[in-house]
Order: C-alpha cells, then structure tokens, then sequence
C-alpha cells in the first residue's frame, strides 16, 4: 500500500527534495553562477578591447606563456622560503620576480624567432622601449 503510493506520487516526493536542497544548497549555486556572468561579461569586454586593439596578440602571447610556466611552491624543507625552477628565493616576491622576468625573456624570445623566420629585420631596442627604462 505504501509503496503504490510512493510509486504514484513519486514526482510531488522528488519535488520536495529539490525544494529541501535547494533551501540548504540554493545560495552556492547562485553565488557560482554570478561568478560564472561575471566572468563572461569580463571575458567580452577584453575580447571587445582586443578587437579595438592592434598589438593585444602580445598580451596574448605574455598570457600564455604565464600558463605555461610552472608556478612558485614554498619549499618544504625552509619555511619562508620559496623554490622556483630549483632555485631558492627568500622571499615570495623576489620568486615572482624571477618567474615573472623569465615569463618577458620568453615572449622577447618568440617574437625575435619569429622575426627571423619570416626575414625581418630586427632593430635594436633604445632604453625608451622597455618598461623599466633599462635596455635589454
């Protein structure tokens, strides 16, 4: 008898346990979905300003070379301190420091090769053309 019941009525029972979930789970889904719109409105307006711009595959090629290089872990061995590449920094900044200017050197490089496979003459970079003002 019960369970003829619970067979008839099964979709009013599902119903109330997606109701009971969503009161206990409802504000997590909400919350990972605004950071999903978020994201997405933030991933067009780049894709927009990209368009506007005519140097962003440099970002681009910088953004993906970050991905590609492997991050900084702290080293279990020294509390406080941090190994990249198998060097040790004292700091998390000197470490990100050094990542970082690999991750630059990286894409100098790509761009140079890529010169010089398609035959283009590369010119020398003055002290104005670098960010820090120090010449490469």
């Amino acid at each position: 008898m019960l369970s003829q019941a619970l067979f008839e009525y099964w979709h009013i029972l599902a119903l109330g346990t997606a109701m009971i979930a969503w009161r206990i789970w409802g504000h997590h889904v909400t919350a990972y979905m605004r950071r999903m719109d978020q994201k997405r409105a933030h991933a067009d307006l780049q894709a927009m300003y990209d368009r506007a711009n005519p140097n962003s595959h440099f970002r681009h090629s910088v953004e993906q070379i970050n991905e590609d290089t492997p991050g900084i872990e702290p080293d279990p061995r020294q509390p406080g301190s941090y190994l990249w590449e198998g060097t040790l920094f004292a700091s998390r900044e000197e470490a990100e420091a050094a990542r970082w200017h690999h991750v630059l050197s990286e894409a100098r490089s790509f761009y140079r090769d890529l010169d010089r496979q398609l035959g283009n003459r590369i010119a020398g970079r003055g002290p104005a053309d670098t960010i820090d003002g120090s010449r490469q």
